[in-house]
């Protein structure tokens, strides 16, 4: 399907851009959006322990809700290549908002720490970390400890899946939005989508170089723990990938939902057409990823359900 009206207005003048303008700065991939600001939810700033040291967080709550009340809780991981990123973006802070609204949960959003300055396992270090504190120590901070969610978009559904497959039944659900699983092996696609400017085609070499800058090793030499899709999957909490349509990376993430399925793992798939890879950072500006954000809604207020 053709790209989104309001996507490809917003992507028009990157056809015409280098990678050098791109990672510069000098043109960016997205125009800044405007931040969502919802009166229905309390933010507020939070550190958590970490086997690194602190961990910063933010914590969204629906203002709605008694502060005695115990709430499901969805742990989230911006996108960004591992080295880019903040929880200022709408990736993280307009998903947040909305998802804490709409759930109603609490959403505590990781300011993990970005590679090249922290290497692996820094980042993971500290996904996992807030998670495992949100099925403990997170009841004080009114968290309903057996319907906690961990997910994430990009690099960040990266972290989210490592954590996930690690802490296996700990965890009610995984929400995990156009994902990496397989950064080394992929499958990726040899063609670009003719919506997509080639300059944000995300493919093999443009992972494996980040993946690099973030292990601060060889890609080639990897570990087992960085790549979700090659991991023992029988024990994965409750699973929805979504992917786009005009994107590198949506093969593997429909491959990890097969064997996700093989495993005897509850898997959905979620995809999304005529958007790019980031659409969450389009929410508020574009129709299509205000639906699909729905949609992943619906699914996570549902696998968090009390039973």
């Amino acid at each position: 399907m053709p790209l989104d009206p309001a996507i490809a207005a917003q992507v028009a003048h990157l056809f015409d851009a280098t990678l050098a303008q791109v990672l510069s700065g000098e043109v960016q991939t997205v125009p800044p959006a405007a931040a969502m600001r919802r009166d229905d939810v309390d933010v507020s700033a939070h550190e958590i322990d970490g086997a690194g040291g602190p961990v910063p967080v933010r914590i969204y709550r629906p203002r709605a809700a008694s502060h005695a009340a115990t709430l499901p809780a969805l742990v989230w991981a911006h996108g960004g290549g591992w080295m880019y990123g903040d929880l200022d973006m709408p990736e993280a802070d307009s998903v947040a908002q909305f998802i804490a609204a709409g759930l109603p949960g609490v959403v505590i959003s990781v300011d993990y720490r970005l590679a090249p300055t922290h290497t692996h396992p820094a980042a993971l270090d500290d996904v996992a970390a807030v998670a495992r504190w949100a099925v403990g120590p997170g009841e004080a901070h009114g968290i309903d400890t057996g319907r906690v969610a961990v997910g994430g978009a990009s690099a960040g559904a990266h972290l989210a899946a490592c954590t996930a497959v690690a802490m296996g039944a700990q965890l009610a659900a995984v929400l995990l939005a156009y994902p990496v699983t397989d950064p080394v092996h992929g499958p990726y696609p040899e063609v670009c989508h003719p919506d997509c400017p080639p300059v944000i085609w995300i493919d093999g070499p443009a992972i494996q170089a980040m993946l690099g800058r973030y292990l601060g090793i060889d890609p080639a030499d990897a570990p087992s723990s960085v790549i979700p899709a090659r991991a023992d999957l029988s024990g994965l909490a409750r699973l929805l990938v979504t992917t786009a349509e005009c994107d590198g990376l949506t093969p593997q993430g429909e491959r990890f939902v097969e064997l996700a399925r093989a495993a005897g793992v509850d898997a959905a798939h979620h995809p999304v057409d005529s958007v790019l890879h980031g659409y969450l950072n389009t929410v508020g500006d574009s129709p299509r990823a205000d639906a699909a954000l729905e949609r992943h809604l619906v699914w996570l207020r549902d696998a968090l359900a009390r039973t």
